[in-house]
């Protein structure tokens, strides 16, 4: 497990009323816990109304212990916040992520990498992809040749976190610790939609994400 970094305690406070070892603090956003309405307005008790904003405020922390950042090749930084079935980028608006977890020295990883390109220019406005570089030492120099030569154009990880993040997700998934790569998730705002051990054809992730969206 991680260590809180100021930042997050801050925020748990607002709430109440190959890789570098240093990452850029960046605040998350949150949103604020309304404060209970009047019990005679709204005919709840006050208890009940304690009841959901402790409850609330538990569930915030949890994914605030599992809070961390990650860096791109690009230096691009992001929040994440993680919590079981649920995966939430800071400063991302679109309401579905697609999570990719590859190595370079794996030959179906590389064969699927191009095809996420593709999926980002169809829902640009809707879809918001991220790389997650695991169980690989390739240095950035050589990341960055790779990153051009299959069309990386999203958030691409390679930060010293990415191990964390994977391990927490195949934890959710009850996945082995070594899961069988590429490993591809969807979340549809914040919440687990579904995932794809292995190469599976774009049409079946691309058919994924278009019901996602007609999903109310």
């Amino acid at each position: 497990m991680i260590r809180i970094k100021p930042l997050f305690l801050s925020i748990i406070l607002l709430l109440a009323t190959g890789c570098s070892d240093k990452k850029e603090e960046k605040s998350l956003p949150v949103k604020k816990i309304q404060a209970c309405p009047d019990p005679k307005e709204q005919n709840i008790s006050e208890q009940n109304c304690s009841e959901n904003n402790g409850s609330n405020l538990t569930k915030i922390s949890t994914m605030l212990e599992s809070a961390t950042i990650l860096k791109s090749i690009k230096d691009e930084t992001h929040g994440v916040m993680l919590d079981r079935d649920r995966f939430i980028v800071n400063d991302v608006k679109q309401p579905i992520v697609l999570v990719n977890f590859f190595s370079t020295w794996c030959p179906p990883c590389r064969g699927q990498l191009p095809y996420f390109e593709d999926l980002q220019k169809k829902y640009r406005k809707d879809l918001f992809i991220a790389g997650i570089l695991v169980n690989d030492d390739v240095n950035a120099t050589q990341l960055e040749q790779f990153y051009k030569k299959y069309h990386m154009e999203y958030f691409v990880s390679n930060d010293i976190e990415n191990e964390y993040v994977s391990a927490k997700v195949a934890e959710a998934l009850k996945l082995d610790a070594n899961f069988t790569l590429p490993l591809t998730v969807l979340y549809k705002n914040g919440d687990y939609y579904t995932h794809y051990e292995g190469v599976v054809p774009v049409e079946m992730i691309d058919h994924d994400i278009r019901m996602a969206l007609d999903h109310k």
